[in-house]
């Protein structure tokens, strides 16, 4: 899937020699981007130019992509680059290595960061329809022409001045004398540069609330690990409350135990009657006196004891009996 998106973002030709036409089209995009990322003045950037087509015009099999082309490419733009802009070279892949072979075709990398093909950030240099190879190595003796030239391009001591700072100065706006003038066809490329960073706001704008979305998930997460403390903390005490709840049910039993085996043969107390008691052998009752004998008494009721050969006296009945039988 990412090789196949790959391969819609980049160009690709023939596996063949390119035309002059092709060749100065790629060489024309690809130091355009160069001159807006590395800060290219006007002189590097025609110096650049001439490079790349140079690069192009003799790549024409497989084995040209990386082979002597290519290395005479990077010693010709190491002798006009800075020192910062030349790493910013190296680590730029699309600038780098621009051209790459696959499935019997030509690939430029550059497009899959710049996919509006007609868009340029400045114009074409004066030079374009014209240069033809002039500065290549096999025209000028196998050293190549910027190896004599590096202080044009890199004085010591001079400052600074590059293409994008003149053009953030706006130097670019309508025909100026400049090898490197905005071109006409350059306003519908602005308007989808602007429609690209509106897309890449928007972009920015999911991200924050996806980021957003984040925090809050994680703060759910939170209150629902909070939420599962408090669940176990609430279950240990219920098995706490039950634990004490068997404890004291096992109390209870052994005390009903207890109660319920008492050894028999106990004391008893004497036993209570309504109408009387009976204690030591005597009897006492009601308020009905029979009489008395001497020797014992008898006082209420009629009781089976306390006979003895002493007199009578009944209750009620007045009268007596001498000795005599």
């Amino acid at each position: 899937m990412i090789f196949a998106l790959m391969m819609m973002l980049t160009a690709s030709v023939s596996a063949n020699a390119m035309s002059y036409e092709q060749a100065r089209n790629e060489a024309l995009f690809l130091t355009d981007k160069m001159a807006y990322e590395l800060n290219l003045t006007d002189e590097q950037y025609e110096a650049a130019y001439e490079i790349n087509l140079d690069y192009l015009m003799g790549v024409t099999s497989r084995d040209d992509v990386f082979g002597m082309y290519w290395e005479r490419r990077n010693l010709d733009l190491s002798y006009i680059l800075l020192d910062w802009q030349w790493n910013a070279y190296l680590a730029a892949s699309y600038f780098y290595r621009p051209l790459y072979w696959d499935a019997g075709y030509w690939h430029f990398g550059i497009y899959a960061r710049y996919p509006h093909r007609s868009y340029l950030y400045f114009g074409r240099p004066h030079f374009y329809a014209t240069y033809r190879g002039d500065h290549a190595w096999h025209r000028v003796g196998g050293r190549g022409y910027y190896h004599g030239h590096s202080n044009h391009f890199r004085a010591p001591g001079r400052e600074h001045f590059g293409m994008h700072d003149r053009m953030n100065r706006g130097d670019f706006r309508g025909d100026r004398h400049s090898s490197t003038r905005v071109t006409a066809g350059n306003r519908g490329g602005r308007s989808m540069e602007r429609g690209n960073r509106n897309i890449e706001r928007g972009n920015r704008a999911i991200e924050r609330n996806n980021r957003a979305i984040e925090r809050g998930n994680r703060t759910i997460e939170r209150q629902n690990r909070t939420i599962e403390r408090n669940n176990r903390t609430i279950e240990r005490g219920n098995r706490t409350i039950e634990h004490n709840n068997r404890s004291i049910e096992r109390g209870s039993s052994r005390n009903s135990g207890s109660y319920n085996s008492s050894p028999r043969g106990g004391s008893r107390s004497s036993s209570s009657f309504s109408g009387g008691s009976r204690s030591g052998g005597s009897f006492s009752g009601g308020s009905h006196s029979s009489g008395s004998r001497s020797g014992g008494s008898f006082s209420g009721g009629h009781s089976g004891g306390g006979h003895s050969g002493g007199g009578h006296s009944g209750g009620g009945h007045s009268g007596g009996h001498g000795g005599r039988r």
